[in-house]
């Protein structure tokens, strides 16, 4: 559809200059055929490494079979004993670099990022996460190891930036684009000081996040 391909040009547009995104697109709009097209086009580029995608552990069936239909040639390895034996887990802990030589994109959870150490030492094309208010707790240990990966560029999906509170949108910006929102204490500032504006308030914050997030409505026409 033709705001999927607008979507793959945002991501590879922002990919390419290192740039974080979030794709904040309502759910069933597409985000999993997006992200698996700017895969399929960085295959294409022949631009070398592999890309790593967290999922929560519920949905990794999910992303397996929408790549299967809709980006067969990719290489897609899996980091979960759910689909890869053990004995092969250990072995790509040990031979990560020669293992990974002809992979596309590793599929893995949030939880194995804290039990598989080496994901967090790989240099990755990209570092995308799915369900990103999985990391909207800073303290939280599995946001530490997001956070912690070494990705090119950082792209989101979530059906929306912020949940309940601010301090979602900062977790997912530190993760996203280190340093855009200053420190989680500077922040704090930062939003006591829109508090106190009489008109738009929070629009200076709308206009500095603004550019990193691409959010479409079912409602649009």
């Amino acid at each position: 559809r033709q705001y999927q391909e607008t979507g793959v040009r945002w991501l590879w547009f922002l990919s390419r200059l290192g740039l974080g995104a979030c794709l904040a697109d309502d759910m069933g709009l597409g985000k999993t055929i997006q992200v698996l097209a700017l895969l399929s086009a960085i295959k294409k580029s022949r631009r070398a490494g592999p890309s790593l995608l967290v999922v929560p552990a519920s949905l990794l069936g999910n992303w397996k079979a929408e790549m299967q239909r809709f980006a067969p040639a990719l290489c897609g390895c899996f980091v979960h004993p759910s689909e890869t034996p053990r004995d092969e887990l250990a072995r790509l802990a040990q031979q990560s670099e020669t293992a990974l030589q002809n992979v596309d994109v590793v599929l893995t959870t949030y939880a194995m990022l804290q039990r598989q150490n080496w994901l967090l030492e790989v240099p990755w094309q990209l570092v995308v996460i799915d369900e990103a208010q999985a990391i909207k707790n800073p303290a939280a240990g599995q946001t530490k190891a997001v956070k912690r990966l070494n990705g090119q560029a950082r792209i989101a999906l979530t059906g929306t930036p912020v949940e309940n509170r601010l301090s979602d949108l900062w977790s997912l910006f530190d993760f996203l684009c280190p340093g855009l929102l200053g420190s989680q204490n500077k922040f704090k500032e930062f939003v006591k000081q829109l508090n106190a504006r009489e008109q738009q308030r929070f629009a200076p914050l709308r206009r500095l996040v603004q550019p990193s997030i691409l959010r479409r409505l079912k409602t649009d026409k």
